[in-house]
């Protein structure tokens, strides 16, 4: 392989992997936002008296 090869490669392998951590960054903040509504919505309600 080339150098001009090699380099296209290593920047299609770097897009790959930013793509996938944007991605699975994007789940992390999903799953919390959902863990949070979930405790929020089994915390007993208080009527106001």
């Amino acid at each position: 392989m080339d150098q001009r090869a090699i380099l296209d490669h290593q920047f299609t392998v770097a897009a790959y992997a930013v793509t996938w951590a944007i991605q699975l960054g994007y789940l992390v903040c999903l799953g919390l936002k959902w863990r949070a509504q979930k405790r929020e919505a089994a915390r007993p309600v208080r009527s106001p008296r």
